[in-house]
């Protein structure tokens, strides 16, 4: 699976340039109208193949290490971007669980499936821009008959806003706020995000070398947070937590196309891993805190 994502991005970028080369043709001394160029032209194609040694989302552990694959397409419309792609967490090693029923630290390979549209909000205020989109999000190894954990599938809408601070301050700090609501969970999700990009070339002497510093803080609520999983009585299970997460990526440009990183994380949360034995109650009050490493390659046409 991540071989086939990142294998169909790549032919794709490539067979994309090779349709409009093969369509551009010599124009001859006398003016004449220049030959259409390619729809596929405008096309843009994203993808990235990345190990990280745990999977944590919105401040939760998910698995140990994974790789995490990734494929995005985009093409201009109405004056913003069209956007489609898929996303996995494919986890190493056994799959093995605790306790009866309860899967493992290994078992939640993840398929994400997602699409929306970007648009700059220019009117408003310049470098202001709107993110809408949706989010599928399939876990093949759960099952919803057989275990607490079993919600096999997520279905997400988001709305987003991200500005380019360069305009009124030296730097852009990359702000983003974006809300999310998750259908099955009947959960709700504020995410606030700030990322630098600072450029080392000159300090290191080699081009291409920059340093991302990033953090992230959110809360959610979610009022059925075991989704699919039917309890007694109708009962849900209501929870909500703050997380936070901050990341430093080094990266280094290898050409016009790629780029490789290598980087640290750290995440927690205020939510803790016990759960109470009453139902509709939420989970035991607690922190979780998580270090981990991860590195990759970006690819970019």
């Amino acid at each position: 699976m991540k071989k086939t994502i990142l294998t169909v991005a790549l032919v794709a970028t490539l067979a994309s340039r090779a349709f409009a080369q093969g369509n551009a043709t010599a124009a001859p001394a006398a003016a004449a109208p220049a030959a259409p160029s390619s729809p596929l032209s405008d096309l843009t194609v994203s993808a990235s193949m990345d190990y990280e040694s745990q999977y944590i989302f919105r401040g939760k552990k998910v698995t140990n290490g994974a790789f995490q694959p990734s494929a995005q397409f985009g093409y201009p419309i109405y004056g913003g971007s069209l956007y489609v792609g898929a996303w996995t967490s494919q986890p190493l090693g056994h799959a093995g669980g605790g306790a009866a029923a309860i899967p493992g630290p290994n078992q939640h390979n993840e398929i994400d499936l997602f699409g929306g549209y970007t648009y700059p909000l220019d009117m408003i205020t310049k470098s202001l821009g709107v993110d809408v989109g949706y989010m599928y999000y399939w876990y093949p190894d759960a099952s919803a008959a057989g275990s607490i954990y079993g919600t096999s599938d997520n279905q997400e809408i988001h709305l987003g806003f991200t500005y380019d601070t360069s305009n009124v301050i030296p730097v852009n700090l990359s702000p983003t706020l974006y809300f999310y609501h998750d259908f099955v969970l009947d959960q709700n999700d504020v995410e606030f995000g700030l990322s630098y990009t600072w450029d080392l070339s000159s300090l290191t002497g080699v081009k291409g070398v920059t340093l991302v510093p990033s953090a992230t803080l959110g809360w959610l609520g979610a009022h059925n947070s075991f989704g699919q999983v039917f309890f007694p009585g109708g009962a849900h299970w209501r929870n909500s937590y703050t997380y936070y997460k901050v990341q430093l990526n080094l990266n280094y440009q290898l050409n016009s196309w790629a780029q490789a990183f290598i980087g640290v994380r750290y995440s927690g949360n205020n939510d803790g891993t016990a759960v109470s034995a009453t139902f509709g109650s939420p989970q035991a009050p607690g922190s979780a805190n998580s270090i981990w490493g991860g590195a990759g390659l970006n690819f970019s046409d």
